[in-house]
């Protein structure tokens, strides 16, 4: 891990490095994703494979068998063992190696890393720094396994770095643009208050009475155009995880009926290989029960709504990639780039305690 490419940024974000702290949780998949049945994935520059054991608990090991380097995900997992594809080699869930079928003994050096995992709501987490400075648990989520609530998930693969998704979605300025003809909730004139509460980013914003996006509208009950009054929160718990709140409260609520509702998007990046990223999405209502029907029709809109910022990112990380002058291009910052510029900040901190020590 080096410096981070500079060139004109006032604070670099290293969209163009290898710009990820290990020593933190990071998103791996989502729980239904991994099964007994081995499963490839991609996690900050290195090849992963995961799958679960007869009790359930999820493993975690390189994806590189140590002998002739098969992927071990192209196995099979037999009583809790993974079974390279190549020579039938076995490793356990700690990847050490447990079996050589063609001879009796075992060398030493035949073993694989393994990362710890943890569930946390809908999603597993995975610690791929070193695992003796784990000092906390993931981002806590559980209101996503709670039944008063409901919830759709979402998946997407992105070629950008990960730090212009999180910029992204902490400038809900870009809304009233980018997103005029998915989100269509255009009142984004002035950016939101931006503080800190210890190492969390947290913004505030509050809105006169205007008519909520659509794409949240059925998951409350309302129809199309409701008019509401409405306060934004947004907070940036890890740099892998940001949770944006729409305090959604019903002015015209006859006597007796509920008023106060909230949905909270959950924005959650992982970077794969270079320039490119997984991320996790996960909407959900303070509503129990809504229908299938309603949470699928509210995932394709906000997928439709989240392939324009795909597009655009992809497009910003190649453009900037291709360009010659690469990083030494002029970048000013804006009043709301608040949150953006504490994302790096707080970036460069973990980066170089983790260069220093």
């Amino acid at each position: 891990m080096t410096e981070l490419t500079k060139g004109a940024q006032l604070i670099p974000n290293g969209m163009l490095d290898d710009n990820y702290p290990r020593n933190m949780w990071w998103c791996a998949a989502h729980v239904d994703e991994v099964t007994d049945r081995p499963m490839a994935r991609w996690l900050l520059e290195k090849p992963v494979v995961m799958y679960r054991k007869k009790d359930g608990t999820p493993v975690a090991l390189d994806n590189r068998c140590p002998h002739r380097w098969a992927p071990l995900s192209e196995g099979r997992v037999i009583d809790d063992q993974l079974v390279c594809p190549y020579h039938g080699m076995q490793f356990g869930a700690d990847g050490v190696c447990t079996r050589v079928p063609t001879q009796s003994t075992i060398p030493p050096s035949a073993k694989v890393q393994s990362y710890p995992l943890r569930q946390a709501g809908r999603f597993l987490w995975i610690w791929m720094g070193d695992p003796d400075k784990i000092d906390h648990a993931p981002v806590d989520m559980g209101y996503q396994v709670n039944p008063d609530w409901s919830v759709v998930t979402a998946y997407m693969e992105v070629d950008a770095n990960w730090v212009l998704i999180r910029e992204n979605v902490l400038d809900l300025t870009h809304i009233a643009f980018l997103h005029a003809k998915t989100f269509k909730q255009g009142d984004w004139e002035n950016p939101a208050s931006v503080s800190m509460e210890g190492e969390s980013i947290v913004y505030r914003q509050d809105f006169e009475p205007s008519p909520l996006s659509p794409l949240f509208c059925a998951g409350f009950g309302f129809p199309d155009g409701k008019v509401v009054k409405r306060e934004q929160e947004g907070r940036m718990p890890s740099l892998a995880v940001s949770f944006s709140d729409w305090n959604v409260h019903d002015i015209a609520a006859a006597p007796g009926e509920r008023i106060d509702y909230l949905v909270r998007g959950a924005h959650i990046v992982t970077p794969g290989k270079r320039g490119e990223t997984h991320y996790f999405f996960a909407a959900a209502f303070d509503v129990p029960d809504v229908s299938d029907e309603v949470l699928d029709q509210t995932k394709t809109n906000i997928l439709d709504a989240f392939n324009e910022d795909k597009d655009l990112l992809q497009k910003i990380q190649r453009l900037v990639s291709e360009d010659p002058r690469g990083l030494d291009f002029p970048e000013i910052n804006l009043g709301a780039d608040g949150a953006g510029v504490r994302v790096r900040q707080i970036l460069k901190r973990k980066l170089d305690a983790e260069r220093s020590a």
